[in-house]
């Protein structure tokens, strides 16, 4: 037995090399994984805006000065670096992406609407989406909840039914939340509905 060297130093070394390059990159990725669930730990950045205008019905698509409006968004937010796009089940909210998902190739996911922005907040957990630049499309009496549950202070409980051109820009810095909003595309028409 005292003639058998299992490992010598140099194999030693080797082995361990190995395990080091296999090891440490998949224990960062299972750490990076488990942050995106996590607002905290985590870098966020979100763009919360309304559909585009559209015509009147339950499920009604978006109007030649809304299918501009689409494409005035893709123009904003093309070197913006977003990584997924959320949308509600309606295809208000959905042309209002297309512009810029299909340009892009962005994956879309599509959550439920509500007011309050709970069911956002659970498909952003479930696709580990925290820590990414997320473009929202929601709706005139959704987008306050989102922006609430975000972690932005917006007292308003809905949008304007004319107003179609703003932008909400939250970043979620680890916890700290600052927001910024601003107009984009063409103005708004008037508003015909009164």
């Amino acid at each position: 037995m005292n003639g058998i060297k299992w490992i010598n130093d140099y194999t030693a070394k080797w082995v361990y090399f190995l395990v080091l390059c296999i090891m440490g990159p998949l224990c960062f990725f299972m750490t990076s994984c488990k942050n995106h669930t996590d607002p905290d730990k985590t870098v966020s950045k979100f763009f919360v805006v309304k559909h585009a205008e559209r015509y009147p019905g339950f499920d009604g698509h978006l109007t030649w000065y809304g299918r501009e409006r689409a494409g005035d968004l893709m123009h904003l937010l093309k070197d913006s670096g977003i990584q997924k796009i959320y949308v509600t089940p309606y295809s208000r909210t959905l042309e209002t992406a297309d512009s810029l998902r299909l340009l892009q190739k962005i994956d879309t996911v599509v959550y439920l609407k509500d007011s309050t922005g709970e069911s956002l907040v659970r498909c952003l957990k479930l696709h580990r989406d925290y820590g990414r630049n997320i473009l929202i499309i929601g709706h005139n009496n959704t987008v306050p909840g989102i922006l609430r549950k975000l972690g932005a202070s917006y007292s308003e409980d809905q949008l304007p039914d004319s107003i179609f051109n703003q932008v909400f820009e939250i970043i979620n810095d680890h916890g700290r939340v600052s927001m910024k909003t601003f107009s984009y595309g063409k103005p708004n028409l008037p508003d015909t509905l009164k």
